[in-house]
């Protein structure tokens, strides 16, 4: 078993350049039996459950996916609420959410997207400021193109719930967790960079890397902050292997691109 970790391809933003067919030409290079891909896909939910299918297509193994925040955009209000969004990805084939995949044995993968309680975000800030997800001019885009229903922890709340219910189900077992959201602070955005002590609190929940050590999690795989990172933090080796936007690379090599974010599980 060889699976290669990727996130945040952006295939829309990331348009002029052959990311896919890259893709595919390195996991068949380095001999590889699936693809987890944590999130971010496309800019918007249509848009990446069409791309779902020409990725299946494509990849010469199994797809196993997470959807991310971007995958949840719906800007002109095709779905009903962003719930209906996340139980579509749920039964696309191989959707990780709430889901487990048996690698070998004793050895599973399962996924949620995760999502925010604010818990990442510099406490001086107040509960309503991040509520309004807006600061020094700059938006965070999940306000506008993302419909819930309920606030921002509840929803991280039954993301996480449903994560620790495959858990307990599962234990004793070595358990892969597969989130687009990051689970741990050391992957958030150290400050002074400027105003990512408020925005960090989009970024994920620290909440998924307790549970991960409350239940022995041996590797959490995550996106969202397009960072390319290795971390050991306890029993669990935190994998983050975002590709990013184009304009964020350090070369315009795509080869070169996939191979510096691609990481593995074997």
């Amino acid at each position: 078993m060889k699976l290669g970790i990727i996130a945040d391809i952006h295939l829309d933003t990331n348009k002029e350049y052959p990311v896919l067919d890259v893709l595919c030409d390195v996991l068949n290079k380095e001999q590889c039996t699936g693809l987890i891909l944590a999130g971010d896909i496309t800019d918007t939910a249509y848009t990446t459950l069409k791309s779902l299918e020409t990725i299946r297509k494509k990849l010469d193994q199994p797809l196993l996916f997470v959807p991310g925040n971007h995958d949840m955009w719906d800007p002109e209000h095709k779905f009903k609420s962003a719930w209906q969004i996340y139980e579509e990805y749920k039964q696309q084939e191989g959707c990780l959410c709430g889901k487990t995949i048996q690698l070998e044995k004793d050895k599973i993968v399962t996924g949620s997207m995760g999502w925010y309680d604010y818990s990442l975000g510099a406490q001086h800030y107040t509960m309503e400021e991040f509520r309004k997800k807006t600061q020094a001019g700059r938006v965070w885009q999940d306000r506008r193109f993302v419909h819930w229903g309920e606030d921002d922890p509840t929803v991280c709340q039954a993301m996480l719930q449903e994560m620790e219910q495959v858990f307990a189900e599962n234990s004793g077992k070595q358990i892969t967790a597969v989130t687009h959201m990051i689970s741990i602070p050391e992957c958030s955005v150290i400050p002074p960079e400027k105003n990512w002590d408020y925005f960090n609190a989009f970024l994920g929940s620290e909440s998924f890397g307790k549970a991960y050590e409350k239940y022995g999690v041996s590797c959490g795989i995550m996106g969202h902050v397009h960072y390319r990172k290795e971390i050991k933090k306890g029993t669990t080796n935190y994998k983050c292997a975002c590709l990013g936007y184009y304009t964020e690379w350090t070369t315009k090599e795509m080869e070169t691109e996939i191979r510096d974010s691609l990481q593995f599980l074997e």
